[in-house]
């Protein structure tokens, strides 16, 4: 992995171009050998590529064309923001797509007719306690509880390797709280189920908790955090 510096012709770069791969850490930019990862079939996977599966064949077979066009229209009024912090513009099936993959993963039901309003309250703190003793993860958070309907939205990483502190590739998510969740918010078994392993004292998980409405499919921006096991 090398350094780069950028000039005034370009100021910065992202993805891959024939095998190299540019990004940014907390260091500055970056350049290495793009490696082609392996394609488990693990569970999750599966269901990921079978619920967006089911929701493209659906926008064809189930959308009339007039909900086809609102969630054009409704796309256009809510952008994305990209790598580079930029906004852009999903087409109106990649919107629809996206907002039921986060209903569905949330506990909710596919929405055909794109959402009136796509707006939930954000975390306003965020503390997670890792036990080793006790072998236990612990959210304490504000606001609480939480607006009726909404849920905490969880993404982790295993166990993080001595030293690593780019972590964004290892996030996966790992599920929800309980609608109009009170704090604290125990979650023991939503970790140790995505990732069966013990943690010792010492050990390091990154944590992202945002605040979802499955009803809507909004997400909050999340609180990031950096957890290292205490006894």
């Amino acid at each position: 992995m090398a350094k780069v510096k950028y000039g005034a012709m370009v100021t910065d770069a992202r993805g891959s171009i024939d095998g190299v791969v540019y990004s940014r850490s907390q260091y500055g930019a970056y350049v290495r050998v793009k490696v082609s990862p392996s394609q488990p079939q693990t569970p999750y996977q599966l269901n990921v590529r079978q619920t967006l599966a089911s929701l493209a064949q659906a926008w064809g077979s189930v959308l009339t064309p007039e909900q086809r066009a609102d969630w054009n229209v409704f796309s256009a009024a809510h952008p994305i923001t990209d790598v580079f912090g930029n906004s852009q513009i999903l087409s109106g099936i990649a919107c629809y797509c996206r907002v039921n993959a986060v209903i569905i993963a949330a506990g909710g039901a596919r929405i055909d007719d794109a959402p009136p309003t796509f707006a939930v309250d954000p975390l306003t703190t965020l503390t997670i306690t890792m036990s080793a003793a006790a072998q236990s993860v612990s959210m304490a958070f504000g606001a609480t509880p939480l607006a009726a309907g909404t849920k905490l939205y969880i993404w982790a990483t295993p166990k993080l390797l001595p030293g690593r502190d780019f972590y964004k590739p290892l996030l996966r998510f790992i599920g929800c709280s309980a609608a109009a969740q009170a704090t604290p918010f125990v979650a023991t078994t939503l970790w140790t189920t995505r990732f069966p392993a013990a943690f010792i004292l010492g050990d390091r998980v990154a944590f992202i908790v945002a605040v979802v409405d499955p009803a809507t499919g909004a997400v909050t921006v999340g609180l990031s955090q950096v957890v290292t096991a205490v006894a």
